[in-house]
C-alpha cells in the first residue's frame, strides 16, 4: 500500500525561532571584529616600530661610503716633475 503525506497548510501566524542563527551570526561577526582589529594594531606597532629604526639609521649610509681620494693639484711647471716620477 502506498501512503500518501497530507499536505497541511502552514500556520502563518506561528513565526519560526531563528535566534540561535541570529546569534551565532553576531557571535561569528564579532570574533572576525576583533580579529581585524587585532591585526590593524598588529600591523600599526610593527610599521611604527620600523619607521623608528628607519629614523635612528637613516644616515649610516653616509659612513659607510669609501673615502674620495683629493685631487693632486699642479701647475704647470709642476707636470715635468711629477711625470718624471
Amino acid at each position: 500500500m502506498l501512503m500518501y503525506k497530507k499536505n497541511k497548510m502552514k500556520n502563518p501566524f506561528i513565526r519560526e525561532d531563528s535566534s540561535a542563527g541570529l546569534i551565532a551570526g553576531l557571535a561569528i561577526g564579532a570574533i572576525a571584529a576583533g580579529g581585524a582589529v587585532y591585526l590593524y594594531f598588529k600591523k600599526r606597532k610593527e610599521m611604527a616600530e620600523a619607521a623608528a629604526y628607519a629614523k635612528e639609521h637613516a644616515l649610516d649610509y653616509l659612513k659607510q661610503k669609501a673615502p674620495h681620494f683629493k685631487k693632486h693639484k699642479s701647475d704647470v711647471q709642476d707636470l715635468e716633475s711629477i711625470i718624471a716620477n
